[in-house]
């Protein structure tokens, strides 16, 4: 009789799980305006991220000569909004500054708004290791969390921020959904697990 040997055995080999992440988002300055107070990137707990795809067009297109088959040429790709959702707790309303934000600069809502104001930012999705790699256990703890995966998302913006209904007959927490639109992003996979958090890859 055969042996079954699970090729899964060890934590390098096990699927990278899926819901321990942490979002960066990373505001654009221009060049031009280094002067002014640089907004610093802020790291936020997320329920759910979800829109990480990408899709490229097909063309079809058939030539005189070669009637057997349609050519399969490659169009314009694009990318699909990312949705995120969290809890709202009192006295986070990043989101919804962003969403005014947005409207004063392209609606002409504010004075404050000119050519060097820029909604756009762009967005770091990590995927943590788990169980932690690295910690060891013992006497020696390592607290920098492993890094598995990253995604890097580009020149994004807010579409909507959307609440949950408000229901007095519910046992729930009031949840803030952000729908973002961007121009592209990028994976990245750590090489191994003995990679810190803080290295490039």
């Amino acid at each position: 009789m055969p042996t079954i040997i699970n090729n899964r055995s060890t934590l390098e080999t096990d699927p990278i799980r899926n819901f321990r992440f942490l979002v960066t988002f990373k505001p654009l300055v221009p060049t031009d305006a280094t002067w002014l107070t640089t907004p610093k990137k802020v790291t936020v707990g997320f329920t759910s991220v979800s829109g990480l795809s990408v899709t490229t067009d097909s063309i079809p297109y058939r030539e005189g000569g070669y009637n057997t088959t349609v050519h399969q040429i490659p169009g314009q790709s694009s990318f699909s909004p990312l949705t995120l959702q969290r809890g709202v707790v009192l006295g986070t309303k990043q989101h919804w500054d962003w969403m005014r934000q947005l409207f004063a600069t392209v609606q002409g809502g504010s004075a404050k708004a000119d050519q060097t104001t820029n909604f756009r930012c762009d967005i770091e999705i990590a995927v943590l290791s788990h169980p932690i790699a690295g910690s060891g256990g013992g006497n020696t703890v390592n607290y920098d969390d492993h890094v598995a995966m990253r995604f890097q998302v580009y020149n994004a913006w807010p579409t909507s921020v959307a609440y949950s209904d408000l229901n007095a007959g519910d046992n729930a927490i009031l949840v803030e959904q952000l729908s973002l639109v961007h121009e592209g992003f990028d994976v990245n996979w750590a090489p191994d697990l003995k990679t810190t958090a803080s290295a490039k890859f």
